[in-house]
Order: structure tokens, then sequence, then C-alpha cells
């Protein structure tokens, strides 16, 4: 028993990364320099994410099952609006449903938060974590004053169509005096019914009298409902038998074209968003979920001709966890290089990596598989906050 616990030991340690020995001193100074240990109860002091000079907007990068990921949101959150005057959040939800939880913010309504999660069941975001989240974020805003008060935006595609139609028919005025045939459009499309919701995107587009007279002020945003579910019809039809890089692809197209209508609507505003952490990567990488074909939205959202060209800060959350023998990692260890960050395994910790003469911005890569080795950290993402031991996700059901 005594050889085989030494043979499990043995196996156990060539299957990590490496040792902390092989990082350059560089490297390892500076990252002692810019170590942020934190409490995700307490809030963050100002400054504590370094440089942010130039950045428009920030883009917080998940797992989606972990518990600690939604406490590290609350917390960013809160720093970004009252450090960095940060008022929308860009959301990894869609269009539609972002315009429902948008009016849940603002008026506190539990049937919609009640509703938005049950339409979640069977995802990985139906968890009592997400809900916890969102309940917070109502408390926090409405100690707010108005001038000031967050606003939430979704720019996915409409995944849950009835949650879509819900948020779009906050937008439209009842009573508003519309011909018949624009009247049934709009009574078949309320169900969220997928092919009533588009012949509803249609008529927006073809009628644009009946519509602005429908939607008012709001009249934009309804069309870019209709052009978001149009995309939406499009990811089901062309990848119902796999998902892949192309289909992942659809998804940030939708969320460029999304954010380009936001960008637009609020030409002087910066914003924080969270998604999962493979669409925040801003160069071409294979990971262990996508190819390095995969056109990542954070790539769309930093390229020239963006509204956000050169001005994207992407943050990821890195996970470790610890036993006796094991430790794993979320990303894998495939994707990042955990060896610099070893000395910090056991408390949450947040590394600015993008300070001048960082470098991590110069020549030290902890992507694994990028496609030009010539890149750095930085041109993947910025800021990285390291979680241990996290709790996973509690489901609803």
């Amino acid at each position: 028993m005594r050889a085989f616990a030494g043979i499990a030991l043995a196996m156990a340690l060539l299957a990590l990364p490496g040792c902390a020995t092989d990082i350059p001193d560089d490297a390892r100074e500076y990252l002692e320099r810019q170590a942020e240990p934190f409490d995700l109860e307490l809030p963050l002091a100002s400054g504590s994410l370094g440089n942010v000079d130039g950045y428009r907007v920030f883009l917080v990068g998940e797992t989606h099952t972990k518990a600690k990921d939604k406490q590290a949101e609350k917390m960013l959150v809160r720093y970004f609006h009252e450090h960095e005057g940060v008022r929308y959040l860009l959301w990894e939800t869609g269009f539609g449903s972002g315009l429902l939880l948008d009016h849940y913010l603002q008026t506190g309504s539990a049937d919609e938060l009640d509703f938005y999660l049950g339409q979640l069941n069977g995802t990985m975001g139906y968890t009592q974590e997400e809900r916890d989240f969102w309940i917070w974020l109502r408390e926090y805003n409405a100690t707010l004053p108005d001038q000031q008060k967050l606003r939430v935006i979704g720019l996915d595609i409409d995944h849950q169509p009835e949650t879509a139609a819900q948020g779009l028919f906050l937008l439209a005025d009842d009573s508003a005096a519309v011909g018949e045939a624009f009247t049934s459009t709009l009574e078949e499309a309320r169900s969220g019914d997928v092919r009533a919701l588009e012949k509803l995107g249609q008529a927006i587009r073809e009628q644009p009298d009946e519509a602005k007279t429908t939607f008012g002020d709001s009249y934009g945003w309804a069309v870019q409902f209709a052009e978001n579910f149009d995309r939406t019809a499009r990811y089901y039809r062309e990848t119902d038998e796999e998902r892949s890089s192309k289909s992942n692809d659809l998804r940030d197209e939708a969320m460029m074209a999304n954010f380009r209508f936001v960008a637009e609507s609020y030409p002087q505003e910066t914003f924080f968003g969270t998604f999962g952490s493979e669409h925040v990567l801003q160069s071409a990488c294979e990971t262990e979920f996508c190819s390095d074909a995969y056109n990542r939205f954070a790539m769309r959202l930093d390229a020239a001709g963006s509204p956000a060209e050169g001005t994207v800060c992407s943050i990821l959350l890195a996970h470790t966890e610890q036993g006796i023998i094991f430790r794993s990692y979320s990303p894998s260890n495939g994707d990042i290089d955990y060896r610099p960050l070893e000395d910090w395994f056991g408390q949450d910790t947040l590394f600015s990596l993008d300070d001048p003469s960082s470098p991590f911005a110069l020549e030290q890569n902890l992507v694994n598989r990028g496609v030009d080795a010539s890149l750095s950290t930085t041109d993947y993402f910025q800021k990285l906050v390291l979680l241990s031991d996290s709790p996973d996700c509690r489901s609803l059901g």
C-alpha cells in the first residue's frame, strides 16, 4: 500500500504543469508587486485593478459553473460602477431577454425574475447563484440615485424565445392604433412562438410606420430585436446537428452587431460585461473547447473598424482547486500556464498584467496554444482573477 501511494504521488507530481522555479525572475517579481489578495465579501479599493486608462469596454470571462464567479462579478460590477463610472452592463443573455432583465432591475418585479430563471431550466444559468446575483444587483441598484442607476443589455442571440417575447413587449404600447394585420402579427408573437417572432420581425422592418406607432421611442430597439432574432433562427437552422467553432462564430457575430447598436445608442459610455471565458480572449488560439479558427467576440470588439477598437480590457476568472495530491484548473492547464501563479494558490488574488513594463505585455505568455508565437499574455487578456477552491454552483431544480 505504501509503495502504491508513492507511485500515485509521483504520477500526480508529473502531471503538474511544472515548478515555479522555471519562471523568469522579472515575471516572478512583477507578480509579487502586482498581487492583490482580496475578500469576495468586501468591496475593492480604488486602484485595485491597476491600469484602466484608455479602456472603454471591460469584459469578464467566467466558467458558468463555479459559485465564486458570481461573487467576483458582484465585486467587479460594484468596482467599475463606483470607481470607473460604468453604468451599462453587457450580458451573455439574449437581446430580448436583456430587455426583461433590465425591467426587473429597474422595477424589482419578482415575477419577471422568476420567469427569466425558469426559462433557463436545463442550462448552466439555472442556478441559485444566478438568482442571488440578480437579487443583489436589484437591491444595489435601488440604493443609487436615478442618474447613477445601472442598466443591463443582453448581447447574445435569443436562446429563450418566450423570454425574448416578454422583453420585446415591454417596449410596446398596447393602446397604439395600428392596422388589423399588424395587430394580429403582434398578438401571435406574444406567446414566444419562434415563427411568429420571425414574422413580427419582418413586419417591424417592412411596416415602419406601424412599428413606430407601436414602439414609439423604442422603435430602434425593436428593429435591433428583429435583426437579432433573424440571427437566432439562422444559428439554430445551421447548427442543429453540431455545435462547433462555426456555430460559436454565429453567436459572436450577433454579439458584435448588437454591441454596435448599443455603442451608437450610448456613444459617451463605458461598459462592463460578463461572458463565458471563450468569448473574451482577444487573439486566436486553440483551447479545450474551441479551435483556433474561432473569431471570438473580444477579437471582433478590439479589431479595426469596431467602435471599441483598441479599448477592450479582458479580465479572466481562473480557478485552482487543491487536494492532498491533485490540483485541477479551470480554464484547463492545457489552455493556461499556471506555473507563475503557484505561490498564490489557496487564496483569491487579482493580478493586473498590463501595467507599463510588464513582462506579460512584452514576452511572457500564459496562453499555451496561441496561433502567433510572438504574442504575449496581454494580447489575449489584461487582468487575471485567481479564485481558489470554489464550490460548484447549485441548481435551482
